[in-house]
């Protein structure tokens, strides 16, 4: 073969030091090395290019310490604080629960509020039955009525708020690495 250029010489470099070269063109490779005992520029280059991939093998990388895989778990993982805060949103309805068992006071109380909104729902269907007239609620068992309903939106939007907190995913770092 031929007296490789320069010009050419330099296209060929990368794969002649990757090992490329001698593989795909034994000739080329050959005539290379020839060209590189007798042109300095190029066997500069030549040695320029042969350091720095050995420099690259010769790092290694070092696997991180178990510290920072947990410190980094620690810091993305939801804090139980955050749990227990959230819980704190049902003081609203232990407070109305309280309300109504004060009202209430015990047994008594609470079947006088059964039969008394039994006998409410039953004077509501005669008056929309067109038998009866609108039948007088006592104030009482409407205050109590809307403190009803307030606990169960209260309690549903604090619950939904709950099952949200539970259903937050925690990312497993090491799965990833592994992969």
């Amino acid at each position: 073969m031929s007296a490789l250029a320069c010009a050419r010489v330099r296209v060929l470099l990368e794969p002649y030091v990757d090992g490329d070269l001698a593989l795909a063109d034994p000739g080329t490779a050959q005539a290379l090395r020839d060209h590189l005992l007798t042109c300095v520029d190029c066997r500069r280059q030549h040695e320029q290019a042969v350091s720095l991939p050995f420099r690259m093998k010769a790092l290694r990388s070092p696997s991180p310490p178990e510290s920072l895989i947990s410190g980094v778990m620690r810091s993305i993982a939801p804090q139980p604080q955050a749990s227990r805060r959230a819980w704190g949103l049902l003081i609203p309805e232990a407070l109305l629960g309280a309300f109504i068992l004060w009202y209430l006071s015990g047994l008594d109380g609470l079947s006088a509020l059964a039969s008394g909104g039994w006998s409410d729902l039953q004077g509501l269907a005669f008056w929309g039955s067109g038998a009866a007239p609108l039948p007088s609620i006592p104030v009482a068992d409407v205050l109590l009525l809307g403190a009803f309903i307030a606990l169960a939106a209260i309690a549903a939007y604090h619950l939904s708020i709950l099952a949200k907190l539970d259903q937050i995913p925690v990312p497993d770092l090491r799965e990833r690495r592994r992969a």
